[in-house]
């Protein structure tokens, strides 16, 4: 287990210096890879987010590639999903997506939207709670 762990940290830290990196080949295949490895029903953003990868996924959303975009826009969603909107909030993800918002590219223009909306619902806990709703407990 703990050697798994170090594979993917190495993992983890070997494809955020590569979305670092000037090599827009490389930039553009680790990115589809990291995308590609948030559709693994174990994949957790924990590692991402501690290494910093927040903030390198939200720069690669002022791309002009749309795969690189579209790829970025998928694991943004997928660390949304996983619940932890709010390392994407502390780094200021909400923002680039709103100036993503009127893109021409539909394809992109529709990831912005989901991705919105996982940002900014309220979640389950904090809504308000209706008194005349028969479970209500205050």
């Amino acid at each position: 287990m703990a050697e798994e762990l170090q594979i993917q940290k190495d993992l983890m830290e070997d494809l955020l210096g590569r979305l670092s990196g000037k090599a827009k080949k490389g930039r553009e295949a680790a990115i589809e890879a990291l995308a590609v490895s948030t559709e693994d029903e174990d994949w957790r953003p924990d590692e991402l987010i501690r290494q910093g990868g927040v903030e390198i996924i939200r720069n690669l959303l002022g791309e002009k590639n749309p795969h690189i975009v579209l790829s970025a826009l998928a694991i943004i969603i997928a660390i949304a999903a996983a619940g932890h909107e709010e390392a994407l909030v502390s780094d200021g993800v909400v923002a680039s997506l709103d100036a993503l918002q009127n893109t021409r590219n539909p394809a992109i223009r529709e990831k912005v939207e989901e991705a919105l909306e996982l940002l900014q619902s309220e979640p389950e806990e904090l809504k308000a709670h209706d008194p005349q709703d028969d479970d209500y407990i205050p």
